[in-house]
């Protein structure tokens, strides 16, 4: 994660136990599938709309830039999944310890470079032109259409050309505050989306400003950001020069998990939620 400021210093283990439940897995699992598919070593078909790969994004020699890598939550699976190798970047020195760590237990350290920095300024980084640029919940740290220019910005000053750039982020939305409602809607307090629950704080002129509140077993989380507009976000990537074809897409819910016992402690009533009423988006743009 890559907000300005450092807000996820202090929360590592929160947020790393919230990487544990059930909507985070859902979200790990729509990257997962089809990735195996197109490194050869998977033979799932289009169980789900496998985001890195159903869009045909990476390949087994990929070198992939991963914007916003937080505690490696994506950046180990990336190599399982077929990259050559990974450059992490993030702000939190805390969380990219972690990362760092992570890669020494499995032994592919080698693989695997990190860079503290901001996401948000433009910069072209070490290794690149890249393959792949992947960016999980790095979006929604723009407050405004400037910011999201700079965070795309960075994106295609570090992407080859016809490479692809793929965000986790929020489900696109014209009208963001009627996403957040709908959310509360469909999964209140105080369980919210895998205890996550989200609060609106204001209105702001793409979108709105709000936060994200989570008690968990180690610790309190909470971090705000922003839901803007998707034509925004069309609007940003196309001024900063991500020209390429551009798709929306939102999470689907594997069947692993519609049990009465799901994978990460979520309720069957909570999973079957994710189906109406999807948690996550990704934004892919070819350059």
């Amino acid at each position: 994660m890559t907000p300005k400021n450092h807000q996820y210093d202090p929360i590592l283990a929160p947020y790393d136990h919230i990487r544990t439940r059930t909507i985070a897995l859902i979200e790990h699992d729509n990257a997962r599938i089809d990735v195996l598919d197109i490194a050869g070593i998977g033979l799932f078909g289009s169980i789900c709309s496998g985001w890195l790969v159903s869009w045909g994004v990476l390949d087994a020699n990929a070198r992939v830039l991963e914007l916003a890598c937080g505690s490696g939550f994506y950046t180990y699976s990336l190599l399982e999944w077929g990259a050559r190798s990974v450059l992490g970047v993030d702000v939190s020195t805390v969380m990219m310890d972690k990362a760092r760590s992570v890669g020494e237990e499995k032994g592919v350290a080698e693989r695997v470079a990190f860079i503290e920095a901001d996401c948000t300024v433009p910069k072209v980084y070490d290794g690149g032109e890249f393959d792949v640029v992947f960016g999980a919940w790095l979006l929604n740290y723009a407050s405004d259409r400037e910011g999201l220019v700079g965070m795309f910005r960075n994106v295609a000053m570090n992407l080859k050309d016809g490479g692809r750039f793929v965000s986790i982020t929020l489900p696109p939305a014209s009208n963001p505050i009627d996403s957040i409602n709908a959310e509360a809607r469909a999964r209140p307090e105080p369980e919210g989306s895998g205890l996550l629950v989200y609060k609106h704080i204001k209105d702001v002129e793409d979108g709105v400003f709000f936060g994200v509140h989570a008690e968990t077993p180690v610790g309190e989380l909470y971090f705000d950001c922003y839901h803007l507009r998707k034509e925004v976000y069309e609007e940003a990537a196309r001024e900063a020069g991500l020209k390429g074809k551009l798709e929306w897409g939102v999470t689907e819910v594997p069947e692993r998990f519609l049990t009465e016992n799901p994978p990460g402690g979520a309720t069957l009533h909570e999973v079957e939620t994710y189906k109406s009423v999807p948690a996550h988006g990704v934004l892919v743009i070819t350059k």
